[in-house]
C-alpha cells in the first residue's frame, strides 16, 4: 500500500513552493510512517486516518493533519517562519486568530476583555508588529496603527502564520514580526463543492455579577467554496457571527504621584525622614455588556487560461461592544490635609492604613471622596478590505503581477458618564460630603499581586436618597472619540525563474505606493455640571448591585447602578438632545486632542534567489534589497491669539483657529539576506541578516502641541512629534530545524535585533513654536506674546538597544507508537528574550526604570492532544512571565503586568467516514479554564495596579461539513 498525505496548498509569502514541491516534502515522512502504513485500514482508521479503498492511500486527517501541514510549510520556507493552519485554528475555542496566534513560538498575547487582542513577538511590543491579510497591508480600527486581533475570527481563516525574518519581497514594516493571515483560494481544493457549518453556545460563569448582563451566548458560522466552469472559476464565500457576554471584576488601585506635584503634598507619613508618595484612590468595578461580532469574507478566483490568473478577494468585520463600568470609587487620599492613622509605606509609598477627610490646601475645597461610577464604554469598530490581483505569465519562467488593495477601519469610542457623590444635610442646605472634615474615612491595605484587604468604607454606595445625604447627581461628561483609518496602496511584481543548472533560481523586481492616512476627532458636549445644583435620580433608573467570591471577601461594598441614558434625559431633557457643544473649554481641549496623519510610500525591491550546493549540501536562500521613501505630516487646528472668535457661530467652528501641517519626508534601504543549508533530507541550518523598520504610533506623529506662557515670558508645551523617524533595527538570526519525517519538528533558532533607534518621551529644550506654526499666548496681564522658542515635552527618536533570545520548538504526532498510544500528539515550545533597552516611569511615586514594554523574559505554550476513532482530546496553555504594559482604561500610563498561565481545552468527537452523520463534528470547550486574572503593578509589586477577572467561557457545539 502506498502511504502519502493529503496537505492543503500551502502559499506562502516566499512564492517558489508549489505544489508539487509541497507533495514531494509531504512524502518525506514515508518511511518514518511506514509501520502505520504496514496496519490494515481498520488500524489506520481507529489512530486518526482515512482511507481511500480505491487509490490504496492512507490520508492523515484532522488535527494531525494540520500539525503536520503546519510543519511542511515551515520547512520548505525560504525564510523564518511559524504557521497555524485551519484545523489547527478551529481546534481550540480561540474567539480571535490572536490566541491561535499566541500557541506559536516566542509569540504571546495581551488580553482585552478576558480575549487576547494584541499579539507580542520576540519580546517586542504590538507597536512594533505589523499585519497583512491575503498579502496586503492592514489598516488598523485602535486609531493607533496597532492591529487590533479579535476583529479577525478564527472562523474564516484559513491559514496564519508569523515571519520572523523578511524577505525583500514583502512590505516593509514589523521588527518585531509580521504576521500574515491567509483566507481561503477555492480552485486549491481537490472537491468541486466543500461547505461547513459551525454553531456553538457559549456560558461565561461571571457574567451574572455584572447587572443587565447575560451569561449566555453563540457563535454561528457558515462557508461554501465551488470550482466552476471546469475548474476554471472559483467562488467562496464565509459568514460568521459572535455574541458574547463582555464581563469583568476589577480593583483598580491609581497611580502614585512623586511627592509635591500633580497636588500631592510633601508629606514624611512614617517619620523616617523621606517624604512619602500618596496615591490618587483606588475603584472596585463591574464591567459588563455584550459584543457582537460580524464578519464576512469573499473571493472570486478566476483561470481561465494557463497563463492568466486573476483574483479578488474581500473582508468585513463589524465588532459592536455595548459596555458599562459600573461600580465605587476613593478619590483624592492625595488632597488637601487629610488625616493618615497607621500609614503602611512600601518603597517610599503609601499601601494600607485609615484615611480621614480633612479639608485643606489643595485649594478645591475638597478632601477624601467616594463616587459612584457609571461609565458607558461602548465601541463601535468596522472594518473592510478588498483587492484584486492579475497574475500572467509570459512564459514558463517569466511572470507579471499587479495587486490593487483598499481598505478601511472606523471606531466610535462613546466615553460619557454621569457623577453622583454623597451629600450631607447641614443648617444651610446640601452640601458635599468631602468638603465636611471627618465625614468620610477609608481603611485599607494594599497586597501586591492579590485582592487587597478594605476593612471599611464610611459611605454608602446604595444609599441614593437625598433625605438621608445619599449619592446625587452632580455632573456628567460626554466626550466622543472617533478614529479612522484609510489606506489605498498598488504593486507590481515580475518574477523571472532560471533553469535548474543555472545558480539562480528566479530574479524578483517590484513597486509599491501606498496612500494612507489617519484621523482622529474628539468632541466634547455640553457642560460639565448638571443645570442648577445637585438632584436626586429618580428609583425607577436606579437598581443594586455588589461583589462576590473573593471580591466580596475583600471588602468591596454593595453600591447602586444609574441607567446612565435614563439620568441624562432626566438632568437635560430636551436640552441635551440636540447635542451640541457649548463648554468652550472642554470644546477648545477637544480640539486640541483632534488630528489628522497623511503618510505617503513608494518602494521598490530586488530580490535573488538562488539553489546551489555547498560542499556537496544544497545551499538555497534570496539575497535582496528594499528601498522606501515615506512622506509624513500631521494637520491640526491650532488657536491663534491674534485671531477673535464669534461666540455666535455654531460649533464646531471656531475663527480663532487656523489649519497647521508639519511633518518630513526620510527614506530608507532595507537589505535583506536569508540562507538555507540542508544538512541531509531531514535537517536544515538557517541563517538571517535584515534591517527593518516599524513606524511610530499616530498619537505619536500628531501634530497637536499645548503651549503655555508664564509671567517670565518662557514658552513650555508638549504634544506629538510629525518629525519622527521611524524604529530601526538590524536583526540577525540562526535556527537549526530537525525533522521527523513528515510528522514532527525539533527547532532551535537564536535573534539578536539592534535597534539603532527607539521612540521615547523626552524633551526638546529649543523648540521653536512659531517656525512650527504657533503663536505663543501672551504673557499673563500683557498683550506681548511668549518667548518664540522654549521647552517641548513630546515623543523623540531616542537612543537604541539590543533584544536578543533563543526559541526552542517541538511538535510530534505519535504515529509509530503502538495502539492505542499512536493518537497522541504534542506541540511545545518556550522562548526567552532579553533587552538592555529601559525607559523612565514615575507613576510609582519615584522615577525608576521599567523594561521593554512587552518583553516577557519566558514565554511557554505546551499543547497535549490525542485523537483516535473519531475522539479528540486538547489542553493547551499559554504561559509568560511580567511584562510592562498599559493600564487598562488609561491609555498612557505604564504598569508591570504579572505572570500568568492561560488554559484552554476541548473534547471532541468525530464521526467517521461511512458512517450516516459522516462529516459531523460534536464539541465541548472551556477557555480560561483557570479564571486566570491579569495583575499588573506600578513598579514594585507591593503597589498593586489591576487585578480583574474575566471568567470562564463553556462552549457546546458542533460543525458540520459536507
Amino acid at each position: 500500500m502506498k502511504a502519502i498525505f493529503r496537505a492543503r496548498r500551502l502559499r506562502l509569502a516566499s512564492g517558489r513552493a508549489s505544489l508539487a514541491t509541497l507533495s514531494t516534502a509531504l512524502m518525506i515522512g514515508a518511511a518514518f510512517a511506514a509501520p502505520a502504513a504496514a496496519q490494515d485500514a481498520d488500524a489506520a482508521q481507529q489512530s486518526g486516518t482515512a482511507i481511500d479503498e480505491d487509490a490504496g492511500v492512507i490520508i492523515v486527517t484532522g488535527f494531525r493533519a494540520s500539525v503536520e501541514n503546519s510543519i511542511a510549510a515551515k520547512r520548505e520556507s525560504n525564510f523564518i517562519v511559524d504557521v497555524v493552519t485551519a484545523d489547527d485554528i478551529a481546534g481550540l475555542p480561540d474567539v480571535s486568530i490572536a490566541e491561535s496566534l499566541a500557541r506559536l513560538p516566542g509569540v504571546t498575547s495581551q488580553r482585552t476583555g478576558g480575549q487576547a487582542s494584541a499579539i507580542n513577538i520576540r519580546g517586542l511590543s504590538q507597536d512594533l508588529v505589523s499585519a497583512t491579510l491575503n498579502g496586503r497591508e492592514q489598516v488598523a480600527t485602535s486609531g493607533n496603527r496597532v492591529i487590533e486581533f479579535d476583529q479577525y475570527p478564527s472562523e474564516l481563516i484559513s491559514q496564519a502564520a508569523v515571519y520572523k525574518t523578511p524577505l525583500a519581497s514583502h512590505i516593509e514594516g514589523g521588527i518585531a514580526g509580521k504576521v500574515e493571515l491567509k483566507t481561503v483560494r477555492p480552485l486549491d481544493n481537490t472537491e468541486s463543492f466543500k461547505g461547513a457549518i459551525n454553531l456553538r453556545g457559549l456560558y461565561n460563569d461571571r457574567a451574572s455579577e455584572s447587572p443587565d448582563v447575560s451569561s449566555y451566548g453563540y457563535r454561528v458560522s457558515g462557508s461554501v467554496q465551488a470550482k466552476l466552469l471546469d475548474d476554471t472559476l472559483g467562488v467562496a464565500f464565509g459568514y460568521a457571527r459572535l455574541y458574547q457576554p463582555n464581563v469583568a471584576t476589577r480593583f483598580v488601585q491609581f497611580d502614585f504621584p512623586v511627592p509635591g506635584t500633580n497636588g500631592s503634598p510633601s508629606r514624611d507619613l512614617n517619620g523616617d525622614g523621606t517624604v512619602d508618595s500618596l496615591n490618587f484612590g483606588f475603584e472596585g468595578i463591574q464591567f459588563g455588556g455584550r459584543e457582537t461580532r460580524d464578519a464576512a469574507i469573499g473571493v472570486i478566483q478566476w483561470e481561465p487560461t494557463s497563463n492568466l490568473r486573476v483574483l479578488i478577494d474581500g473582508y468585513y468585520s463589524r465588532f459592536r461592544s455595548d459596555v458599562k463600568r459600573r461600580g465605587i470609587r476613593i478619590v483624592s487620599p492625595q488632597s488637601g490635609d487629610n488625616q493618615f492613622i497607621n500609614p503602611v509605606i512600601a518603597n517610599n509609598a503609601l499601601v494600607g492604613g485609615q484615611i480621614v477627610n480633612r479639608v485643606g490646601s489643595n485649594g478645591f475645597g475638597f478632601g477624601l471622596g467616594t463616587e459612584l461610577v457609571n461609565q458607558d464604554e461602548s465601541r463601535r469598530d468596522e472594518l473592510y478590505t478588498i483587492g484584486g490581483n492579475l497574475a500572467y505569465d509570459f512564459s514558463d519562467r517569466a511572470t507579471l503581477s499587479v495587486d490593487v488593495g483598499y481598505s478601511k477601519g472606523t471606531s466610535f469610542f462613546n466615553n460619557a458618564g454621569i457623577n453622583l457623590r454623597p451629600y450631607a444635610a447641614t443648617p444651610a442646605g446640601l452640601r458635599r460630603a468631602d468638603s465636611i472634615p471627618g465625614l468620610i474615612s477609608v481603611d485599607y491595605q494594599l497586597n501586591g499581586t492579590r485582592l487587597p484587604t478594605i476593612r471599611s468604607i464610611t459611605s454608602d454606595f446604595t444609599d441614593v436618597d437625598p433625605a438621608g445625604g445619599g449619592y446625587l447627581l452632580d455632573g456628567q461628561f460626554l466626550v466622543p472619540q472617533s478614529d479612522s483609518d484609510e489606506l489605498f496602496a498598488a504593486a507590481a511584481d515580475l518574477v523571472v525563474r532560471f533553469d535548474e543548472a543555472n545558480f539562480l533560481d528566479a530574479l524578483r523586481v517590484g513597486f509599491r505606493y501606498a496612500d494612507r492616512r489617519g484621523d482622529r476627532l474628539v468632541t466634547s458636549f455640553n457642560t460639565f455640571g448638571v443645570p442648577g445644583n445637585a438632584i436626586a435620580v429618580p428609583a425607577n433608573i436606579v437598581q443594586q448591585a455588589g461583589f462576590s467570591g473573593g471580591y466580596a471577601k475583600a471588602g468591596l461594598p454593595n453600591f447602586a447602578v444609574v441607567d446612565i441614558d435614563g439620568a441624562f434625559n432626566f438632568a437635560f431633557g430636551n436640552s441635551f438632545g440636540v447635542r451640541q457643544p457649548t463648554d468652550q473649554i472642554a470644546f477648545d481641549f477637544t480640539i486640541d486632542q483632534s488630528f489628522r496623519i497623511d503618510e505617503e510610500t513608494y518602494a521598490g525591491y530586488a530580490q535573488m534567489d538562488f539553489d546551489t550546493e555547498l560542499g556537496g549540501l544544497r545551499f538555497h536562500g534570496n539575497i535582496g534589497a528594499r528601498y522606501i521613501r515615506t512622506d509624513q505630516s500631521s494637520t491640526v487646528n491650532f488657536a491663534d491669539p491674534n485671531l477673535v472668535d464669534n461666540p455666535a457661530t455654531p460649533p464646531p467652528a471656531r475663527e480663532n483657529r487656523r489649519p497647521v501641517t508639519r511633518g518630513r519626508t526620510f527614506n530608507d534601504f532595507l537589505p535583506s539576506v536569508n540562507l538555507i543549508l540542508d544538512l541531509s533530507d531531514r535537517d536544515i541550518l538557517r541563517a538571517s541578516y535584515s534591517r527593518q523598520i516599524s513606524r511610530p504610533r499616530f498619537f505619536e506623529l500628531r501634530g497637536s502641541i499645548s503651549v503655555n506662557t508664564g509671567s517670565d515670558g518662557n514658552t513650555s508645551g508638549s504634544g506629538g512629534n510629525p518629525d519622527l523617524s521611524p524604529y530601526r533595527a538590524n536583526q540577525f538570526d540562526l535556527a537549526y530545524e530537525h525533522y521527523f519525517g513528515n510528522s514532527g519538528v525539533l527547532a532551535f533558532g537564536a535573534f539578536y535585533k539592534d535597534l539603532s533607534s527607539y521612540i521615547i518621551n523626552g524633551t526638546i529644550p529649543q523648540f521653536n513654536y512659531v517656525e512650527n506654526g504657533i503663536t505663543p499666548p501672551p504673557i499673563p496681564g500683557t498683550n506681548r506674546p511668549g518667548n518664540a522658542v522654549g521647552s517641548f515635552s513630546s515623543p523623540i527618536n531616542g537612543d537604541g538597544g539590543y533584544v536578543y533570545g533563543f526559541e526552542i520548538q517541538f511538535s510530534k504526532t505519535f504515529v509509530e507508537l503502538p495502539a492505542p498510544f499512536d493518537g497522541l500528539g504534542v506541540q511545545i515550545n518556550y522562548a526567552y528574550s532579553k533587552s538592555d533597552l529601559e525607559f523612565p516611569s514615575a507613576t510609582s511615586g519615584a522615577s525608576i526604570n521599567l523594561p521593554l514594554p512587552g518583553l516577557s523574559e519566558h514565554v511557554f505554550n505546551p499543547t497535549v492532544f490525542y485523537e483516535k476513532a473519531g475522539f479528540g482530546a486538547r489542553l493547551s496553555t499559554r504561559h509568560r512571565s511580567s511584562f510592562v504594559s498599559p493600564q487598562i482604561g488609561i491609555s498612557e500610563l505604564i504598569l508591570t503586568s504579572a505572570k500568568e498561565t492561560v488554559m484552554d481545552a476541548q473534547l471532541s468527537y468525530q464521526f467517521q467516514e461511512g458512517s450516516a452523520l459522516q462529516g459531523l463534528k460534536l464539541l465541548a470547550q472551556v477557555n480560561n479554564l483557570t479564571d486566570e486574572p491579569t495583575r499588573t503593578y506600578w513598579g514594585n509589586i507591593a503597589q498593586t495596579g489591576t487585578i480583574q477577572n474575566f471568567g470562564r467561557t463553556f462552549f457546546l457545539g458542533a460543525t458540520y461539513e459536507f
